[in-house]
């Protein structure tokens, strides 16, 4: 019966990829780093991609959320567990002040700040504290933001995070799950701007040298030879990867 069911269901998805057209086919790592939701080994900085999605939120006046924040390290503080926010924490004057963060999927989290001041990540259960797998300033311009730290949560845990004492009292942050914004990037061995489809990383990451976000080079030992070229009749070459020669 189960069989049957299997089939039925294949049978339904091929009808409505017919109706819809052909499906672009993913290269063979797709799925290298679906799975893998912890800051990938040798990070030495995020990337481009979940920056600057942490930077729209705290320019977008829409996204802001105003919270005081508690005088004591207690899983009672005022949350920010809400994704696509940026939160404008009231600190105590001179002081720390402390709110919570549930996370909701096991994985590595980066939280934005506008000012490099002291930030502790503590498990509300155990009291432990959870260190940095990452800490770097951000240089993006004209964005708010100017420090990033990455920690590695257990979903459906309360953490404590203490902040402070910050310049007037108030600081903005922005909590980002590295999986929501992870970026592939493709080999471009040939340095002419088009990846291999065969060879990929998802990354939150600063990317490795040699690798590009654009994809569909048929060829990439040549440089002459990319989505993006002229092509040359009569050369016997498929100089723009457009699957014929003219």
């Amino acid at each position: 019966m189960l069989k049957m069911k299997r089939i039925a269901l294949g049978a339904l998805l091929s009808l409505g990829l017919t109706a819809c057209g052909p499906m672009e086919e993913a290269p063979e790592s797709s799925f290298e780093a679906q799975d893998s939701q912890e800051l990938e080994a040798g990070c030495t900085s995020l990337g481009t991609g979940i920056t600057s999605h942490a930077c729209i939120h705290a320019g977008s006046p829409t996204d802001h959320v105003s919270i005081t924040a508690s005088a004591t390290r207690v899983t009672s503080a005022p949350a920010i567990s809400t994704k696509h926010k940026a939160y404008d924490l009231a600190l105590p004057s001179g002081a720390e002040g402390s709110v919570t963060y549930v996370s909701a999927t096991t994985g590595s989290y980066a939280f934005y700040r506008t000012q490099n001041v002291a930030f502790t990540v503590v498990n509300g259960a155990t009291s432990a504290t959870v260190p940095a797998a990452l800490a770097h300033t951000v240089s993006s311009s004209g964005c708010s933001l100017t420090y990033v730290s990455v920690h590695d949560l257990t979903a459906g845990t309360a953490y404590i995070l203490a902040a402070g004492p910050a310049s007037g009292n108030a600081l903005t942050v922005v909590p980002e799950f590295l999986n929501d914004t992870r970026t592939r990037y493709y080999q471009d061995a040939d340095g002419d701007g088009y990846g291999n489809n065969s060879v990929s990383v998802l990354s939150a990451c600063t990317p490795p040298s040699g690798y590009t976000t654009q994809r569909f080079d048929c060829n990439d030992t040549a440089a002459s030879v990319n989505p993006g070229a002229t092509e040359i009749c009569g050369n016997g070459i498929d100089d723009n990867c457009d699957g014929s020669q003219c």
